[in-house]
């Protein structure tokens, strides 16, 4: 594919005329314009943004204006056609809106029918420009005109900051003549690598936290909660609930109670008893006093003292008196005692009843739970069933991440194996990039070395690191972003993988020094003409100027320059004819 022009339905917009070779658009900057007026907005960047939306991009949000809204831009360009045996002269038109719907005129590639969904464009492109076989997702159409029409100079191997480094790969080894369904077998490891993030992200941030993603301990741990959940539920299935059980358990506590009052009566009646018991024995027997009464006598006898009938029949009369006090005392005790013995009689009973009515509601107690016992039991099978729940899905989790892990080391080690066989049977091709690397540097800098490693990570992504030695300076990342891309652009070219259009806008040489960009320019316009692609880079005049003194007469910007030049001096001088609002 070659850029003959780009246009716009706007007549006020500044066509441009491309030929073979190099070609250099210029942006004049005049000493009459403002202070604060940047050659930047006279249209350099927006001529490569609008190539790129051309070609099937997204457009750029500071083209969604009203002075553009009516408007559609459009590319003259030179295409294989469908048999490959001869260049078609093609149109292709995109409208500012709406962006799905492009016009491709003039090429057999495609049918009749017009317009085309912009994914159809791509997909004729990825089949007849870059040669990108339907089985693969990757490389993009757009991740492939990043690299040939660059609007990104962050990093030599990328065309956007974000871009994977997988899909980085799949890109250059695809230009470099790799096969891309190797390559992007990554991609497959990478998703599978996210999966098992993503799972491990999603268990940790659940519940149980704190319990480990080991299989083998989760399996254990598991095994002793459904234990214990089986345990609770038998338990609750053999449970009776007693509606009454706090009524009965209440009718217990009274029952205790009163056997034990009846048991402290019983033992206050025993110790009553066992006193009137002493009582009685300590009592005088009649036949004592007759005793009593002889023995007085004999006394007085020996006392030579003889009592008087009258002391005598006293001491009967006392005697008498006695004997009937103590008769009626030991029939109160021995009525008090009859009394006792019939009241323990009485106690005894009650007792018995009342144990036998305890133990029965004490049965009925063991043997039924309260409602209250029987909803806590619930409450604690329910939160078994959930960790038991819980536990199994880490289970499953930690399963499935053990399978991804075994799945992504087999993979990669195939992947590493396929690359390294990839990179071997490519050696030859690859030997003359990486040589190419090489002598491009060398003709660049005399005081370093220009080397372009190629090879797979441990994870199987083709890693291609363009490096110059010494000081890596922006200028230094910027030359070596040229040499790449060109050698990257000669390799595709060989292997019929992409168009013969490579564009560096001026943001690519701005902290370049201006010898080594003489040198640059020098080199792009002989490999140009040399492999039969298209240079086309933006400058700005006073910086070609510095360039052109820098190299001591090494580069003459003049043969390359296009007609169209673009100015800041009116509001009509840039690109698009008029100074957006």
């Amino acid at each position: 594919m070659f850029l003959r022009s780009l246009g716009s339905s706007d007549n006020r917009f500044k066509s441009l005329e491309f030929t073979s070779g190099l070609n250099i658009l210029v942006a004049d900057r005049t000493e009459s314009s403002a202070q604060g007026e940047s050659r930047n907005s006279v249209g350099k960047t927006s001529f490569v943004k609008i190539l790129r939306y051309v070609m099937g991009g997204d457009l750029p949000p500071e083209f969604k204006t009203s002075e553009l809204a009516e408007h559609s831009f459009h590319a003259k360009l030179t295409l294989p056609s469908l048999d490959g045996t001869v260049e078609e002269q093609v149109t292709v038109t995109r409208p500012v809106a709406p962006t799905t719907r492009v016009q491709v005129s003039g090429w057999s590639a495609l049918a009749e029918r017009q317009p085309i969904p912009v994914e159809e464009w791509r997909a004729l492109q990825m089949q007849h420009l870059f040669r990108v076989p339907d089985v693969v997702a990757r490389p993009t159409p757009g991740q492939l005109w990043g690299q040939l029409v660059r609007t990104f100079f962050g990093a030599p191997t990328k065309v956007y900051q974000v871009e994977a480094d997988w899909e980085s790969g799949v890109r250059i080894g695809h230009l470099l003549g790799l096969s891309p369904e190797i390559l992007a077998k990554s991609g497959e490891l990478d998703q599978l690598t996210k999966q098992g993030k993503a799972i491990r992200k999603a268990v940790k941030e659940g519940a149980l936290t704190h319990l480990t993603l080991d299989e083998p301990k989760l399996r254990a741990q598991l095994a002793n909660l459904r234990r214990q959940r089986d345990r609770a539920q038998e338990s609750l299935n053999v449970f009776q609930v007693d509606e009454r059980y706090a009524e009965h358990q209440r009718e217990a506590d009274r029952l205790t109670a009163s056997i034990q009052r009846l048991n402290d009566e019983g033992l206050a009646l025993q110790r009553r008893t066992r006193e009137l018991e002493t009582a009685l024995r300590d009592e005088v027997d009649p036949a004592e006093d007759a005793a009593l009464k002889a023995k007085l006598t004999r006394v007085y006898h020996e006392l030579g003292v003889v009592l008087p009938e009258l002391v005598g029949r006293r001491f009967d009369e006392v005697s008498e008196f006695h004997q009937s006090v103590v008769r009626n005392r030991r029939s109160f005790l021995q009525q008090e005692m009859d009394s006792a013995s019939a009241r323990l009689n009485v106690i005894d009973g009650e007792r018995r009843t009342r144990d036998a009515e305890r133990s029965e509601i004490l049965r009925l107690l063991s043997e039924t739970v309260a409602l209250d016992t029987f909803l806590a039991v619930q409450r604690d099978l329910a939160k078994l069933e959930a960790d038991v729940a819980d536990l199994e899905r880490r289970v499953d989790a930690a399963a499935s991440i053990s399978q991804i892990n075994d799945r992504v080391k087999l993979k990669t080690a195939e992947l590493v194996t396929s690359v390294r066989t990839e990179l071997h049977e490519r050696s030859s091709s690859l030997d003359e990039s990486i040589a190419l690397f090489d002598e491009l540097g060398s003709e660049i800098y005399t005081d370093r070395e220009a080397t372009l490693l190629v090879a797979p990570t441990d994870r199987g992504i083709l890693r291609v690191t363009p490096q110059v030695s010494g000081d890596a300076s922006t200028g230094v990342r910027s030359v070596e972003t040229f040499m790449f891309d060109s050698t990257c652009l000669i390799a595709a070219i060989k292997n019929t993988r992409a168009p013969h259009v490579l564009v560096h806008d001026s943001h690519l040489f701005d902290a370049i020094d201006g010898r080594q960009i003489a040198s640059c320019l020098n080199i792009g316009a002989r490999l140009a003409e040399q492999h039969g692609f298209q240079y086309i880079v933006t400058l700005n005049s006073d910086f070609i100027d510095l360039v052109e003194a820098q190299s001591d007469g090494a580069f003459d910007a003049e043969p390359y320059i296009m007609s169209t030049r673009l100015t800041d001096a009116t509001d009509d001088g840039g690109l698009f004819g008029f100074r957006f609002s």
